[in-house]
């Protein structure tokens, strides 16, 4: 099992992984502009080293950013830029019902064996008006053979992928509005190029033929109200 305060500790970022947070970036960005707040309530769940809620925190200035994570040296790392930093479990969160205009996660559900504890949690602390968005690592990919090479010793610990109809019909079933899923860097073909030399580019191949078959897949998803039936 992974001690995570050791990994955050011995951390450093790789271009393809500045590369694979600025396509985050762009999501998480398209949809807090459809958000009509002018101060919108954003957290990053599992911050760890914060890379994406300090994109956001030094690019919009209508922005309330948060942080949580379950390491102690990850949110000493970050309290810095983001005061309101919390070391906590995210399935039980110190926060009151509605809070949070935006939520996202990426690298984080993944590792957990039942994903409801965490997708109930995050529906609580989710305005009726807010966005969940959620990048989890995709089933058919480069990226899931690297880690199937490691038989059994994948240095983060247990960690699944998602089928684009097995993901959907997970937070449907979790009461939850599925608005789209998009997939990041097919094949894991570009981010392999630019681990391998480390360099970043423009990638030329953007679209693959599988709907799951990118290294990550990002479900953007709306508070479902308990009255509603989807």
């Amino acid at each position: 099992m992974i001690e995570w305060d050791e990994y955050w500790e011995k951390y450093s970022i790789s271009k393809a992984e500045r590369w694979l947070i600025l396509e985050r970036d762009k999501m998480i960005n398209t949809y807090l502009d459809k958000i009509d707040s002018l101060k919108k309530e954003v957290i990053e769940i599992g911050c760890g080293y914060g890379s994406n809620i300090n994109l956001i925190k030094k690019g919009r200035n209508d922005v309330e950013c948060y942080a949580l994570d379950n390491s102690s040296v990850a949110i000493e790392l970050i309290k810095k830029e983001i005061p309101n930093a919390f070391l906590s479990d995210c399935r039980n969160t110190p926060f009151p019902n509605n809070k949070f205009d935006f939520i996202f996660s990426a690298g984080l559900m993944e590792h957990f064996r039942e994903e409801k504890p965490f997708l109930r949690e995050m529906k609580r602390i989710l305005k009726y008006s807010g966005y969940l968005i959620t990048f989890v690592p995709a089933r058919y990919s480069l990226w899931k053979l690297y880690q199937l090479l490691h038989f059994g010793m994948w240095k983060h610990g247990y960690e699944k992928s998602y089928t684009y109809s097995g993901l959907e019909l997970l937070f449907i079933n979790n009461n939850f509005r599925v608005i789209k899923i998009v997939g990041i860097d097919p094949f894991s073909i570009n981010g392999f190029i630019m681990k391998l030399f480390n360099i970043t580019f423009s990638p030329v191949i953007k679209r693959s033929f599988l709907k799951s078959g990118y290294t990550e897949l990002c479900i953007i998803t709306k508070h479902l109200p308990p009255s509603t039936t989807y």
